[in-house]
Parts: structure tokens; C-alpha cells; sequence
């Protein structure tokens, strides 16, 4: 492991920080923090996949991160819907521009997952499509050996199921 991570210092140290921030995003309670925490996350791990030399994750990082922005309006103004599902033929666009195999696929997978999720305006139907994009990312950092990615996808994983049956809990609960 560490001669992986010796191997780009540079990137791994940005994934580190990417990691901080990517592992607390499903603490969040309101839809509005979690967002907020996704998008700081995507902008880290956009230049550590940049760094890594994988270029699909580091766009689909970027286009998250823009993305994560676009959804915050949606429960307020319904008229930015439309604006946030222009975004999925861009992310079939990039991976296809960027290509580099099984990766790609699982990456701009990931991201179409994510989108899916963010579109929701129900919290535990976003957590419930997060999840499925978590386990997408994973296999795309596991072909491209990110350590500090599918260190975060692990602990995000885990604590979005853990948030996932305490906000199931706490609606099972009379009013």
C-alpha cells in the first residue's frame, strides 16, 4: 500500500484532504448540508483523479461539483429540474470523450447514480441512490488504486447505511 502511495505524493495528499471531506457528507441531516459537503468533496477529488492521471474521474468530479450546486434550488424552484437533467447526456459525453476502459464506465456510472440521487428531494431516497453510486465509485477507484477514494467510499458507505436505518427508525416513529 504505501508504494502506492509514495508512487503520486502529490495526489494522494489531496485525496487525503478529498477523503476529510468525502467522509462527512452523510452525517449531514438536511438535504441542503449534504449537498454542500458533496460539492466541496467533488472539487478535491476532481484535481486528486487529475493528479492520479485519470482523467474521466477528475471531469466527473468537476461536473459533480457543478452539479451539486445546481441541485440545491430544486425544492424551492422547480424550473431548475430541467437545468439539472441537462447535465446526464454531459456526463455520458465526457466519459466517452475521456475513455480509458472499465473506469470510465464505472466512474461516469457513479456520477449518473449520484445525479439520480441529488435529484431527489426525499432524504432517504437520496441516501438509498447514493449508496448504489458509492459501490460504482468504488470499483472505478479500485481499477485506478485510489486509496484515499475508496478509503472514503468505505466509510461513506458504511455511514450512509447507518444513516439510512436510523432515518428509516425515526419514520416508523408515531408523530
Amino acid at each position: 500500500m504505501w508504494d502506492i502511495l509514495l508512487a503520486h505524493p502529490a495526489a494522494n495528499a489531496v485525496g487525503a484532504f478529498a477523503a476529510l471531506l468525502g467522509i462527512t457528507w452523510p452525517l449531514y441531516a438536511s438535504r441542503r448540508a449534504l449537498l454542500m459537503a458533496q460539492g466541496a468533496a467533488h472539487a478535491a477529488f476532481a484535481v486528486h483523479f487529475w493528479l492520479l492521471g485519470a482523467p474521466t474521474a477528475a471531469l466527473m468530479n468537476v461536473l459533480g461539483a457543478a452539479q451539486t450546486g445546481a441541485a440545491l434550488p430544486l425544492g424551492d424552484r422547480p424550473g431548475f429540474r430541467r437545468l439539472y437533467l441537462a447535465i446526464l447526456p454531459v456526463i455520458a459525453l465526457g466519459a466517452a470523450l475521456t475513455w480509458h476502459g472499465w473506469a470510465s464506465l464505472f466512474s461516469a456510472l457513479g456520477l449518473a447514480l449520484f445525479s439520480l440521487a441529488r435529484y431527489q428531494l426525499d432524504t432517504l431516497a437520496l441516501r438509498m441512490l447514493m449508496v448504489l453510486g458509492i459501490v460504482s465509485w468504488f470499483a472505478h477507484n479500485w481499477m485506478v488504486m485510489s486509496i484515499p477514494a475508496m478509503t472514503t467510499d468505505m466509510l461513506s458507505l458504511a455511514t450512509s447505511l447507518m444513516m439510512i436505518a436510523a432515518e428509516r427508525r425515526r419514520r416508523k416513529q408515531p408523530a
